[in-house]
């Protein structure tokens, strides 16, 4: 199986070529069509399995195709350009390497991105995020300091991203990732990766709106 068998665009496909990659892993076959198709899903991988490529390549493709805006045109009120997707993951290393492949995948259709984390300063991040990025990739406890500043509004997620839940729950952030669910609209899709399908894992994705499809 090829990456032109699962559905993406043109401009996409040959991002991948220009990354050097040949044919989708397991979990990019499972996982890409699914997305594309609009469904939640809750896929199994480990680190340095593809996963990250599995959900940005479909996100890019979807927020493009409902409305994305290209991050070189003229700056307008954040009101506007309001924070479409987001993206957790359990630390900084990881938000950081997974903000770089969305502007890695994005670069021949870019969606302004923001990466945030603690540790660092807080207001270069608030500046950033009014900015009006479309994708926030951040940790848990940093994006609930903003919001509780308002320097962030949720209000209009279209697509939600858990990254590597199970390293999120095994080092105490559920109760941030269940206050995270109420901020967001009901109306979202919502896309779970775990190395391992432990019963707080299939809780927390029964307590989604819709039943994920599973990919493992």
């Amino acid at each position: 199986m090829s990456f032109d068998t699962l559905g993406l665009t043109p401009e996409l496909l040959r991002v991948v070529a220009d990354e050097g990659y040949i044919e989708p892993t397991p979990v990019q076959r499972a996982a890409i069509p699914l997305v594309l198709a609009g469904r939640d899903l809750l896929a199994g991988a480990q680190t340095g399995t593809g996963k990250t490529a599995a959900f940005v390549l479909p996100m890019l493709q979807r927020l493009h195709a409902t409305g994305g805006r290209d991050a070189r045109g003229p700056a307008i009120h954040p009101d506007r350009r309001p924070v479409r997707a987001l993206i957790l993951a359990p630390t900084r290393e990881l938000a950081l390497q997974v903000e770089a492949s969305v502007r890695t995948y994005g670069a021949r259709r870019p969606i302004r991105s923001v990466v945030i984390y603690g540790g660092v300063g807080f207001e270069p991040q608030a500046r950033a995020l009014r900015a009006g990025p479309g994708i926030v990739v951040a940790t848990p406890g940093r994006l609930l300091d903003h919001h509780a500043q308002g320097t962030i509004d949720l209000s209009r997620v279209e697509i939600l991203v858990l990254d590597e839940a199970d390293r999120m729950l095994d080092m105490g952030f559920i109760r941030d990732i269940r206050r995270i669910l109420g901020l967001l609209p009901a109306r979202r899709q919502n896309l779970l990766f775990s190395a391992t399908f432990s019963g707080e894992i299939r809780a927390l994705a029964s307590s989604l709106p819709d039943r994920p499809a599973t990919a493992d």
